[in-house]
């Protein structure tokens, strides 16, 4: 079995807000995002959003043009805001088992690769129309939206 990063890293990180707003409100919506890249190049995006009044959607997306699973990764994140916004979810917490996408946007520095660069700008455009949005990093076995691949 190959080892990844979260078998060193059991412990999920703090969340950190991207937000204006630094004060977590009371009531909020959960999300879980991840993203897939598969060996006939189809990337696939997967969402889970739980909102304030515990409803809970599910989205899956496709994409044929991303150059890898960096790319699925990014999109899946700004997939969560977005459908967070879409649903009048205003303040959420978002989890994702990316750590160098997290860490990106944690230390809010652009990724070198342009095409990158693009989700990283529309994430904090998206987290402009938020109360409130903070995020962390989860190893894979807690990301729920990693299952949505699997369900068949």
């Amino acid at each position: 079995m190959r080892k990844t990063l979260s078998h060193f890293l059991i412990k999920p990180t703090q969340f950190v807000a991207l937000s204006r707003s630094l004060i977590k409100p009371k009531n909020i919506a959960h999300i879980q995002t991840d993203g897939s890249f598969g060996s006939s190049n189809i990337s696939r995006t997967a969402v889970i959003l739980n909102t304030r009044e515990n409803v809970n959607y599910k989205l899956m997306n496709t994409y044929f043009d991303h150059k890898n699973s960096a790319e699925s990764e990014w999109c899946s994140i700004l997939n969560g805001i977005k459908h967070s916004i879409d649903k009048d979810e205003g303040s959420a917490e978002l989890e994702n088992d990316c750590l160098p996408v997290i860490q990106h946007l944690i230390r809010k520095s652009a990724p070198r690769k342009g095409y990158l660069q693009e989700y990283y700008y529309l994430i904090f455009k998206e987290v402009k129309n938020m109360e409130y949005l903070a995020i962390r990093w989860i190893p894979r076995e807690m990301n729920r939206a990693d299952d949505l691949f699997r369900v068949r």
